[in-house]
């Protein structure tokens, strides 16, 4: 149940052909995928889906209900970001959920949902440097992986290599945010090609070498739908596939509440 639920229903609501959908008509949209998913792969209750909370290891891994994520090198930093309210909570669960398989997160919603936040914080509790990247129209791959500078104090021509924050991240096991994804050119989804799947590697010209992931390097991308904001684009679906997909649910009034 918690793989079809990552895999097809965590993500429903970025689809594009649902984007004229309101709340109600998707939630009911989930409901019937939920009845048709109990048919398939029937359970006593829909709630002994998260009943069971394994046991892990408080000193390498944050729990959050049924999942954990393993601990950073970082201390654990204070954060301001709440996730008493059950909305939050949910949020929370299904991106620890995509979590639990090396794949990158691509997490979408509305404009101020908190899907940067959301991160933010759980990079924070489990004790990981966050390393945040706003992507645009005009990013270009030097932007994320570095390029030739002059040296400081060098003489006149002497130039040498600088990597940028996403190939440090890449090479110290960091956690990076692309935000605005779909804001990216396409030579900038093409040269992330190589990273977000099971070869793991960047390769830079200029230095003739290939750059390997570090096993506790994670990308997050969040992005805005397609209809809102401009210059916004469809990402392609090869693209796209490469992710587990997270939609972000807006707060509803009984959580601001909490």
């Amino acid at each position: 149940h918690h793989a079809a639920h990552m895999t097809f229903l965590d993500g429903l609501g970025s689809l594009p052909q649902l984007s004229t959908y309101t709340k109600g008509a998707l939630q009911q949209l989930k409901d019937d995928a939920m009845s048709k998913l109990m048919d398939l792969v029937p359970l006593a209750d829909r709630d002994t889906l998260f009943a069971y909370i394994p046991s892990y290891d408080s000193s390498t891994s944050i729990q959050f209900g049924s999942f954990s994520i393993p601990k950073g090198a970082r201390e654990v930093v204070k954060h301001a970001f709440n996730l008493q309210a059950p909305t939050t909570q949910d949020n929370a669960m299904r991106v620890v959920r995509a979590c639990q398989v090396s794949k990158p997160i691509l997490l979408e919603g509305s404009p101020g949902v908190g899907k940067t936040s959301l991160v933010t914080a759980l990079a924070n509790i489990s004790g990981h440097e966050l390393c945040r990247i706003n992507l645009s129209d005009q990013t270009d791959l030097i932007d994320l992986f570095g390029s030739d500078l002059p040296v400081e104090g060098g003489g006149p021509g002497e130039f040498t290599w600088k990597d940028a924050e996403f190939l440090k991240a890449l090479q110290e096991g960091h956690w990076v945010l692309l935000d605005e994804m779909n804001l990216a050119p396409q030579a900038v989804l093409e040269g992330l090609n190589a990273v977000l799947d099971h070869r793991g590697t960047v390769y830079i010209p200029e230095l003739g070498r290939s750059f390997v992931r570090h096993p506790n390097f994670r990308i997050f991308a969040a992005q805005n739908p397609l209809h809102q904001g401009g210059g916004r684009k469809g990402l392609p679906k090869s693209f796209v596939n490469r992710f587990t997909k997270v939609y972000v649910e807006e707060l509803s009034p009984s959580d601001l509440l909490i």
